[in-house]
Order: structure tokens, then C-alpha cells, then sequence
């Protein structure tokens, strides 16, 4: 039972993870000691996986022994409670992370700075022996990182929230007055020539919300698919919709079996990877920045973060200080949790 909640925990964890703009899933994952039974649990879906259900409704002994041998194989218990925890984490804890997004930033991104930074240790005591190739493996994922963080345009961010703000000044327009004509969506506008397009990004992001440090909308941005998907999720356009997810599903299955592979052949230079992936993320993290706001009380409000500076010495720096170390503290109640198992067993 403790097993199940302790799973259900780290799905709510990785759940509000995908939420914060800047926090990947991924990380997450490795900073709670999780990622490479969650990679090895997804990897191991296949066609046997999708017809052990279908074989349930036979109601017979042997379908049933079959479903409970697949359930086991995938690690479907773990699989189920995590899903139960995101899900969870994204239902009842959205409307709360953009509040506190809005009104608590700098002590919200300080909370999961303070978990990252100290959760580093996880994955570096997964590795086995540090040596050169673990070292240059570590610091290209870092570099990878800081490359895409310090070569973001800021005024381009500022022309793509303005974007969203009036798609959402659009939809409430349109809401307003049904009769004034729809306007085209973003299959319209595309083409069906897009459509090996969309599920080819849906593979791309969702492989890159799987590697720790690396934003999935950051990615859909760069493959200029954001603002569509955007739109047809407001629009309930499921054409669009639909083909994304395929791209994501097929994504998924695909990198995590390459990942496990990868994990299985070189596990201490791909675990060194990811490890710098989610160190650079922390620049991400920085809570301490300048911005500016778009959008007004009809629509809701954009920040957007234009740069880096040192903070000041005031209540909210100390506030976010505070919920840095709230952060921190958690990995290392988790860590001890897990290190007084581990010598229980032991012993």
C-alpha cells in the first residue's frame, strides 16, 4: 500500500512537472529515481499488450492468465498508479499552478529549483563508474541545454503570446455572437498535405518531453505547430487533435524502446546525458527574471520571461528562498525514505 501511494505521489509530482512552463516531465522522473523503470515499463508495449484486454471479454481462465501475465510484464500496476497521480496532478492542480504562477512566480519556480538541484544526486549515484566518456557525454547534454535557452528570442516569445491572447479574444468573440461565422481552423488553413506533418511533430515533442530538461512546447515552437494545435485543442478541431496524438503514441513507444536499448547498452554515458540534460535546466529555472505582460481581465494574462536578473533583497526573495529550501528538503526526506528502505532490506 505504501508502494501505491508513494507511486501515485511521484505521478502527481511529474503531473505538476508538465504543467510549469520550463519543467520537464522527464526530469522529474529522474529526480525521483524513477525514469528507467518508467522507460523500461513503457518499452515493453506491443501488440501483445493491446490484445491481452480484448482477450478478458472471453471470460474464460486462460484470456485471463494471459491478461495478468502481459499486466505484469508491462509493470502495468506502476504504470496505472503514476497515470492515477498525473492525472490527478493535471485535473485539481491546473487552475492552482496558473494562480500561483500568476501571483507566487519567483517562489513557485524556486520550490522546483530547490528540487532539482538537489534531486542531481539521484542520477549521479546511478552511475557506476565516471570516466571520460560519462564526463563529455554530461557536458554535451548540458551544452545542448544552454544552447537552446540563451538562443530563444524573447521578442519572438513576446509576438507568440500576443498570438495567444487574441485566439483567446477570437474564441470569446466568436462564443459571443454564433452567428457571425466560424473561422477556419488550422486543418483549413494548412492543407491535408500537413498531415504526416502534425503526427511527425507529435512524435518529435513527446519524445522530447521525455528527456529531462527539455520543454515539449519549447520544441512544438521551433517546429512551428504550436499556435495550430493550440487552436485546434480551443476549437475542438479532432482531425488535428487526433493526428497529433497518433504522432505522440507512436513517439512514445518508439524513443522509449530506443532509450531502454540505449540504457540497456550504455547505461553509465546515457544516464551522464541525462543528468546534464537536467542540470542545464536549472538556468530555465532561474526564478528571478524581467518580463512583460500581455493580455488583459477579458482574456487572462501572458507573462512572458524577456531575461536574467540577480534578485533583490525583499519579501519576495525571501519568500522564494524559503520555498527553494520547502523543495529541497522534500528530495532529501525522499532520499533518506528510500536509503532506510534500502538498508532495511539489507538488513
Amino acid at each position: 500500500m505504501v508502494d501505491c501511494l508513494k507511486s501515485v505521489l511521484h505521478g502527481f509530482l511529474i503531473g505538476i512537472a508538465n504543467i510549469i512552463p520550463g519543467v520537464s516531465g522527464g526530469s522529474m522522473a529522474l529526480a525521483l529515481g524513477i525514469y528507467e523503470r518508467l522507460i523500461a515499463a513503457i518499452g515493453q508495449f506491443g501488440p501483445a499488450t493491446v490484445k491481452a484486454p480484448l482477450g478478458v471479454l472471453r471470460f474464460n481462465k486462460e484470456s485471463k492468465q494471459r491478461f495478468l501475465t502481459e499486466w505484469r510484464r508491462i509493470d502495468g500496476a506502476f504504470l496505472s498508479w503514476i497515470a492515477v497521480g498525473g492525472a490527478v496532478a493535471v485535473v485539481m492542480f491546473s487552475r492552482v499552478m496558473v494562480w500561483l504562477l500568476e501571483f507566487y512566480h519567483d517562489p513557485t519556480y524556486g520550490f522546483f529549483t530547490g528540487l532539482i538541484l538537489v534531486s542531481i544526486l539521484i542520477p549521479i549515484k546511478m552511475v557506476r563508474r565516471f570516466g571520460v566518456a560519462e564526463g563529455v557525454s554530461a557536458l554535451v547534454a548540458l551544452g545542448l541545454v544552454l544552447m537552446l535557452t540563451f538562443t530563444a528570442d524573447p521578442d519572438k516569445q513576446l509576438t507568440d503570446a500576443k498570438r495567444k491572447v487574441e485566439m483567446k479574444r477570437a474564441k470569446l468573440e466568436q462564443a459571443a455572437t454564433p452567428s457571425g461565422g466560424q473561422p477556419e481552423s488550422a486543418l483549413g488553413q494548412a492543407g491535408a498535405g500537413r498531415f504526416a506533418f502534425y503526427v511527425l511533430c507529435g512524435a518529435i515533442a513527446i519524445s522530447a518531453m521525455v528527456l529531462p530538461g527539455v520543454s515539449g512546447s519549447f520544441v512544438m515552437i521551433l517546429l512551428g505547430v504550436y499556435f495550430d494545435i493550440l487552436q485546434a485543442v480551443n476549437e475542438r478541431d479532432m482531425v488535428i487533435v487526433s493526428l497529433f496524438a497518433l504522432g505522440c503514441g507512436l513517439g512514445l513507444l518508439l524513443f522509449t524502446r530506443l532509450l531502454k536499448w540505449v540504457l540497456a547498452k550504455f547505461h553509465d554515458p546515457t544516464i551522464a546525458f541525462l543528468t546534464g540534460l537536467m542540470a542545464g535546466s536549472l538556468v530555465g529555472l532561474w526564478p528571478f527574471r524581467k518580463f512583460e505582460t500581455v493580455g488583459d481581465d477579458n482574456v487572462g494574462f501572458e507573462r512572458v520571461d524577456l531575461g536574467w536578473v540577480m534578485p533583490l533583497v525583499d519579501g519576495n526573495t525571501f519568500a522564494t528562498l524559503i520555498a527553494f529550501l520547502i523543495g529541497s528538503v522534500l528530495v532529501m526526506a525522499f532520499l533518506k525514505f528510500d536509503w532506510a528502505k534500502t538498508q532495511k532490506k539489507g538488513g
